[in-house]
């Protein structure tokens, strides 16, 4: 007998979109009685909700929850507590999957006695598929150490290795698999038991967070090299807003540096091991990157105020102790000048220099 699954949607002024989606998940080669499909709408204004409720009723294996808007955290956070599945699968409400996702899924998970099963997803835009992601590991099985070793650094971020080979001009140095929790099936017991909840107080790297430590938590973790999942890209979505607004990126990172603190801390309680060296090339990277960000012409701030933002970033203790620790290698003098002037802290003077580099038209590019 098929194994009950849970499919947790949060939902917010979605209505173009949440159709699709749930029939998606609704035309699932999979026994209806064992798929529980729990969308939680998280105070949509545009009739999202109504759409979702005349799903409901025609559909006895759907149930949707309202609550006010809280983000999608909260959302998620909701919908766990309301599941009653075996296993869960995160999906998001303007994207589809492949109808055998679950079946063929699931009986991985089953078969090989697996905590998770990582799957690859395709790009959708404009009707039609404009990329294909499969996992990058070098074999499908993990078990113990090898998690935290090999599979839980690859989505939590860079290391300073990372960032000296890309200096090197090593290839796919920079590339961290998409920490997506759509693109990951997981066990109900061992988000319960290791009470893992999402971060509410991030409205972006909440999946990073939580995939990173859901799998400190796993014994055996499963990489299937097939695609299951279509990642549909619009431009009003979340993420595609936060990459393009400067300010909104730096108040992003500074709470994921606190919620990557909060990781570290539980995960050393837990496992014993300190994983800051898993990202730690991402903030140095980062105070790099936010130098470019926000040194960009803004009619909304004054240069002044941008690199007081930039200063409140690369001034946290946490950063000028990872900036501190990070050995520069040699490699390509342009990419290491930015990295020097972290170190010897000349932080003015990155801002002056990326300012410089805007006028004359040059874009960062990892």
């Amino acid at each position: 007998m098929k194994a009950k699954v849970s499919v947790i949607i949060p939902a917010y002024n979605i209505r173009d979109y949440i159709e699709k989606s749930l029939n998606s998940v609704l035309e699932q080669d999979y026994n209806k009685e064992n798929l529980e499909i729990i969308v939680v709408d998280d105070g949509s204004t545009d009739g999202t909700a109504e759409v979702l409720d005349r799903y409901a009723e025609c559909n006895s294996n759907i149930k949707v929850i309202h609550k006010p808007n809280g983000g999608v955290s909260a959302a998620r956070n909701d919908g766990i507590k309301a599941s009653t599945g075996e296993y869960i699968f995160f999906f998001d409400g303007d994207d589809f999957q492949e109808k055998y996702t679950c079946s063929e899924l699931v009986d991985i998970i089953q078969n090989q006695n697996a905590d998770a099963v990582i799957y690859g997803y395709y790009r959708y835009e404009d009707g039609k598929v404009y990329e294909t992601s499969l996992p990058r590991f070098s074999k499908d099985i993990y078990e113990g150490e090898e998690v935290i070793k090999d599979v839980m650094p690859a989505f939590i971020g860079l290391s300073n290795e990372d960032v000296n080979n890309w200096i090197k001009g090593v290839p796919d140095s920079l590339y961290v698999e998409n920490p997506a929790l759509w693109r990951i099936l997981c066990k109900r017991s061992i988000i319960i038991d290791n009470d893992l909840k999402f971060d509410e107080t991030l409205k972006v790297g909440e999946d990073t967070c939580f995939i990173s430590e859901y799998l400190s938590c796993c014994n055996k973790v499963y990489v299937q090299q097939k695609c299951y999942y279509y990642l549909v890209t619009r431009e009003t979505s979340a993420i595609y807003r936060y990459e393009r607004e400067p300010f909104s990126k730096l108040e992003g990172k500074k709470k994921l540096n606190d919620a990557r603190q909060r990781l570290v801390e539980r995960v050393k309680k837990r496992t014993g091991v300190d994983i800051t060296y898993t990202f730690a090339g991402t903030i140095v990277m980062s105070a790099v990157e936010m130098a470019f960000q926000l040194s960009g012409k803004n009619a909304k701030a004054s240069r002044k105020k941008r690199y007081e933002g930039y200063k409140s970033f690369v001034e946290d203790p946490r950063v000028l102790k990872l900036i501190n620790d990070f050995s520069i290698e040699n490699g390509s003098l342009v990419k290491r000048i930015p990295f020097i002037f972290l170190k010897k802290r000349w932080f003015r003077l990155l801002f002056l220099a990326t300012t410089m580099l805007h006028m004359i038209g040059y874009q960062f590019k990892r």
